[in-house]
């Protein structure tokens, strides 16, 4: 499994230093670990931080910080971490600080009590002062919850020894008895079987009103998180359509480095009698532009694209794409009347966390505004992970090459009824996408 970019486990253990305890007795306001710093380590970090914890995309965390002794050896770790803020991961500027649902973060408060409990010992405190270790649910790693409905590629696929990237489709059937009539969907998480997964695209081909009809249904690459959809938000997912796994397989190659893998999807869906009826339609889209080239050298390429509404729209989410070369990502909303506001700013891009960015409240933009998405690339040796400065660099799938996708959720500003529009079709399809 992978661990964290910024700090590998070698560089960890190299600064899981022994930090020197008080001698007997503690100082009066003494910052200590059951008082001060579990609390935070409960709110913050063991979702991941702990034995089973959440796998990101693949990546699981490298040490358990649910007690003392587990989190005390990692302390000079933990603090350098905190301090430069490469944890809890989270890479939008400063400046959407309270913009976004999903935002992670200490607070610099969090930050010096977490850092004055290292320089002043690491002392664990009266045990006494510890909360209650947090319950979490028995959901077989699935971070949406348990899924409704979970469908695997259909066999198990072998990634030969020699391979470094490979490429494969699968198409998969939505039998009758998986899904016997359309569902809304609340939750999507596409699972990757094996470490040699590097990402999965899924998508959905369907029949609606007698025509076909195509949809994204989300990814999952290094980092990146579930998809999950607020009440009255969903995407409904067509009885009897096709999901489609673009799947890549990344890996070092070599005798006894190939793997089995049959990844999954996992669904979950929004109940039609107890939840809130669905009064938008969640739309997957990516802005894109393939046809850069980065010459040799360079550190600051800048490549950009666009789309333009076609009617009222409200953004959810964004979720920008790069690769190894990838410096810094921006979106920004051209109103109509040539206004123009920056929505997010990723000034120092990890290809380790490709992190969807959730408005906490939708962002209504009137018919016309165009979305721009705005990359920069470091092709140079400045660039730490950058293969091959000596070449130039296009779009491509491997990871050596490039991608620019500034991903994106919305939907349709104005509510639909869906019911109703499907009741005054009775004789149609029941799907009102």
């Amino acid at each position: 499994m992978l661990t964290y970019s910024k700090l590998g486990l070698g560089a960890a253990l190299a600064l899981a230093v022994t930090v020197p305890a008080f001698a007997n007795g503690e100082p009066a306001g003494a910052v200590t670990f059951a008082k001060d710093v579990l609390p935070i380590f409960h709110k913050n970090c063991v979702g991941c931080h702990r034995p089973g914890g959440d796998s990101i995309a693949g990546m699981v965390a490298p040490m358990s910080l649910m007690n003392f002794e587990e989190a005390r050896p990692w302390a000079k770790a933990i603090e350098k971490m905190v301090t430069s803020k490469l944890m809890p991961p989270w890479y939008a500027s400063e400046e959407t600080h309270g913009v976004f649902a999903n935002e992670r973060g200490l607070t610099p408060e969090q930050i010096e009590l977490v850092a004055t409990w290292v320089r002043t010992g690491a002392k664990l405190g009266n045990p006494a002062d510890a909360p209650a270790s947090p319950v979490f649910p028995e959901t077989g790693g699935w971070l949406i919850g348990n899924p409704d409905l979970i469908v695997p590629i259909k066999e198990p696929y072998w990634v030969e020894d020699d391979v470094v990237d490979e490429y494969v489709y699968f198409s998969v059937k939505i039998t009758p008895e998986m899904l016997p009539e359309d569902r809304w969907l609340r939750a999507i998480e596409w699972r990757p079987d094996s470490d040699v997964v590097h990402h999965i695209v899924g998508s959905e081909l369907f029949t609606a009103d007698g025509k076909m009809g195509y949809q994204g249904m989300g990814s999952i690459a290094p980092g990146e998180e579930p998809h999950v959809f607020e009440e009255g938000y969903g995407k409904r997912l067509h009885a009897g359509s096709v999901l489609r796994f673009s799947m890549h397989y990344h890996k070092e190659p070599g005798k006894g480095s190939g793997r089995w893998d049959q990844s999954s999807v996992g669904f979950r869906f929004w109940d039609d009698e107890k939840d809130p009826p669905i009064k938008h339609n969640m739309i997957w889209t990516g802005i894109s532009n393939g046809t850069f080239e980065i010459p040799p050298g360079q550190s600051d390429w800048q490549v950009g694209a666009a789309m333009t509404f076609e009617r009222d729209a409200l953004v959810v989410s964004l979720h920008p794409h790069m690769h190894l070369r990838g410096k810094d990502a921006t979106y920004f909303a051209v109103l109509p009347d040539g206004s123009r506001e920056q929505l997010l700013r990723v000034p120092s891009w990890d290809f380790a966390w490709q992190l969807d960015y959730t408005f906490k409240e939708p962002r209504r933009f009137p018919k016309g505004t165009r979305i721009e998405f705005v990359v920069t690339y470091d092709n140079s040796t400045a660039n730490a992970a950058n293969p091959d400065a000596t070449v130039p660099v296009h779009w491509g799938g491997p990871t050596t090459d490039e991608m620019m996708i500034g991903f994106m959720h919305y939907t349709d500003a104005e509510p639909r009824d869906f019911a109703a529009e499907a009741a005054a079709k009775p004789d149609a399809a029941k799907s009102t996408d």
